[in-house]
């Protein structure tokens, strides 16, 4: 496995790469909050693919902006990062703010996607949920991600994964208790920006969608227009589950994604 870090013009990536070499390369983009380790429970879902898995900028080892972000411009720096690591072709991977990113990659750059995997995440997001999102994130800012922490644990994960501390759960909420106040605000104000609503008609690659019944952050009929709108997608459902429902079926997960990934070989 290859590990380091590659500085571009705006930022510092962190990245690991591993797998099969010549094997098709897919890129792995984790959570709002955690770090690339999150793939970490999904090893054996790409076996016989190389994985790029990055810390997305602001995350793990990565550094964050010193201006305002944007998907598109955290999506940019991704081509930037696989241009210097001579990588020309990717299947492309994201969980929730990992999924909005891929959607602002694909839409951007379409000729290095050759498939495109969007695991709960959205296509829009409300003036509600902005709102939301601009006072937790004045909340972050005032009192750290404390001040959070029990709210959004609740919106990830089920009662029972919280009470049980399942592995997913724990890793992820000792991750976010370390997060970046200021990412927290910058990252945040960059995912409230999206609406690609209309847009993924435009994508024409092969798509497989996972998503929750009545995921917070990915209400049923987002997931559901996302699935119509790309033509072609797979859309598969894991529950129970709130919004990281990957962490909470892993061997499913893992199953699924082996399974689509066999279509791309």
């Amino acid at each position: 496995m290859a590990s380091g870090s590659i500085s571009l013009k705006h930022v510092e990536i962190a990245y690991d790469l591993s797998g099969s070499p010549g094997g098709k390369v897919v890129l792995l983009l984790h959570c709002f909050g955690s770090n690339r380790q999150y793939w970490e429970f999904h090893e054996e879902a790409f076996a016989g693919f190389q994985t790029l898995i990055i810390d997305v900028p602001g995350h793990g080892q990565s550094t964050l902006y010193d201006v305002d972000c944007s998907l598109e411009l955290i999506a940019s720096d991704i081509v930037s990062l696989l241009d210097v690591l001579g990588i020309n072709k990717v299947i492309l991977g994201g969980v929730s703010m990992g999924g909005m990113i891929s959607q602002a990659f694909i839409l951007n750059h379409p000729e290095l996607v050759s498939a495109l995997m969007l695991i709960n995440t959205t296509c829009f997001i409300s003036e509600d949920m902005h709102q939301l999102w601009r006072e937790r994130s004045q909340q972050v800012l005032e009192n750290g991600t404390d001040a959070v922490h029990d709210v959004l644990m609740r919106r990830w994960f089920t009662l029972d994964a919280i009470e049980n501390e399942i592995p997913g759960y724990k890793y992820l909420s000792e991750t976010f208790k370390n997060f970046n106040p200021a990412t927290f605000k910058k990252i945040s104000n960059a995912m409230c920006n999206l609406d690609t609503n209309e847009k993924l008609k435009d994508i024409s690659v092969p798509t497989l969608i996972i998503a929750t019944p009545n995921d917070p952050g990915a209400p049923t009929y987002i997931s559901k227009r996302m699935a119509e709108y790309i033509d072609g997608s797979e859309l598969h459902w894991l529950e129970p589950a709130q919004h990281l429902s990957s962490l909470e079926h892993i061997e499913l997960f893992n199953s699924i994604v082996k399974d689509f990934l066999s279509k791309q070989a």
